[in-house]
């Protein structure tokens, strides 16, 4: 079989009663972070935006779902849209492997496909379940090859998440799913330019991909055909994408040279890639999460003066120190504009910490941003250095004036939560969000026991109750 024959297979076949629990959990943990980040985020100037775009262009005859941000609703294809833009405009959202970020494109879709339908938790899970891994198998070995090709991998990689969901919401055979992600490649999209010059795009890539993932798998259900190789073919998603030749690949995060199609699908459904999503708490690429804890923490442990620091020295992954790529870093990059390591440093120090609530992360008009007076000196004494480590797991020590020497070792996988860890972590948006902390509180016991859920629209209902 092809590779999107394997993947649909595997997706057609989820059950529920045969998830790993570890899976369910980390499944639930994404999804409460995606509902609680987006809806932080509501009254934000773009998720008004796109509400109001969705709703201008509402077309009943597919349906109709909720918008999160204005509780309206119009036809699933826009609500999977504005909330689209909803959960991943304030860069808050989960993340794979840097630089995708599945839950943006595959919880709006899920939500959108399932209202009105009398979708079950269990279901529910399911397709959330299959989605993510479907993503994170496809990214998993290419994503700096993507990038160095010109492609925002975010984007590219954000339509097979939506496909796959849509398609086990609307109950599609094993050959319509396979003939879903083979649409799903000819609808791929995304260019890098907007990463690279730090335009608006990079708001509304996913929510176009989130749709085109929709359009895929409804076009898939009529049965219509897709190229069978569409993924390892001559001229398929690895060679033009990614410009992998000859199984070599253009780019990697661990010195990674061969890549080979076989290992999408090797140990399919024993091994799940989605327990590597992180979470992102703070509105900020995922790769300054751990600086910002790894500050914050010694700046608290050891009372840490700002006054009294000679040097913030910081080693990372290459591809943490280059964004978006090494072959189109960002212009001037390594200044201490709001997307760099050195302003989350100094903030971090300095405030003891970063608010989750702070202000947002733009991906436009930057020129815009004032730093405080007190960071933008601190953020003078940054260095950051390239080095082999892996991804989120920089080694930061903090130099005083008098010789001390304090320091910290990320692992990389401090993020990567389970449902416990992001029940805790994420009430501290609790403040931003458009309800009361016990509406907030009864969305957690939902998300937590969701298998029992009945029907997903009353979920929605406390989501949208604003």
């Amino acid at each position: 079989m092809t590779i999107s024959q394997e993947l649909a297979l595997f997706v057609h076949d989820i059950r529920y009663d045969k998830l790993p629990a570890e899976v369910v959990d980390k499944v639930k943990a994404m999804l409460l972070h995606g509902i609680f980040i987006g809806l932080s985020s509501s009254t934000e100037e773009d998720a008004v935006l796109a509400g109001n775009l969705a709703i201008a262009m509402n077309d009943n005859n597919i349906g109709n779902a909720h918008v999160f941000s204005n509780s309206n609703t119009t036809n699933r294809l826009n609500a999977a849209y504005a909330n689209s833009v909803l959960i991943h405009m304030r860069g808050q959202d989960d993340s794979y492997r840097m630089l995708t970020h599945p839950g943006c494109c595959i919880l709006p879709a899920i939500f959108a496909e399932s209202e009105n339908c009398t979708i079950s938790g269990k279901r529910f899970i399911e397709a959330l379940a299959g989605s993510y891994e479907v993503h994170c198998r496809l990214s998993k070995d290419i994503v700096p090859s993507v990038q160095n090709q010109g492609f925002r991998s975010s984007a590219l990689f954000g339509i097979f998440g939506p496909a796959v969901g849509s398609a086990l919401i609307q109950n599609l055979n094993k050959k319509q799913i396979a003939n879903a992600l083979s649409l799903a490649v000819s609808f791929a999209s995304g260019n890098l330019q907007t990463s690279h010059e730090g335009t608006k795009e990079m708001t509304f890539q996913e929510a176009i991909s989130t749709q085109n993932g929709m359009m895929a798998a409804r076009i898939a259900k009529l049965d219509v055909q897709g190229a069978s190789e569409c993924f390892e073919g001559p001229a398929g998603f690895f060679r033009i994408f990614a410009g992998i030749e000859n199984n070599t690949l253009n780019g990697s995060f661990s010195n990674q040279t061969i890549f080979r199609p076989s290992s999408v699908i090797n140990k399919l459904g024993i091994e799940w890639e989605l327990h590597d999503v992180t979470m992102k708490i703070y509105s900020g690429a995922g790769f300054v999460q751990p600086v910002i804890e790894g500050c914050a923490q010694l700046a608290n442990e050891f009372s840490i003066d700002p006054s009294k620091i000679a040097a913030i020295n910081i080693q990372m992954n290459e591809w943490e120190t280059v964004y978006p790529s090494p072959k189109f870093p960002r212009p001037d990059w390594g200044g201490t504009d709001e997307w760099k390591n050195a302003h989350f440093a100094a903030s971090a120090i300095i405030n003891r910490g970063y608010k989750s609530t702070g202000r947002r992360l733009s991906y436009g008009d930057r020129s815009e941003f004032q730093e405080l007076p007190e960071v933008q000196q601190l953020t003078k004494l940054v260095h950051v250095t390239k080095s082999d480590r892996v991804q989120y797991g920089p080694y930061i020590e903090i130099v005083l004036n008098d010789g001390q020497v304090h320091s910290i070792e990320m692992t990389g996988d401090e993020f990567k939560w389970d449902f416990e860890t992001e029940k805790n972590r994420i009430r501290s948006v609790y403040s931003a969000l458009p309800f009361n902390t016990k509406n907030a509180e009864a969305i957690v016991d939902i998300v937590e026991n969701l298998e029992n859920l009945k029907n997903i629209d009353y979920l929605i209902s406390l989501m949208v109750g604003h």
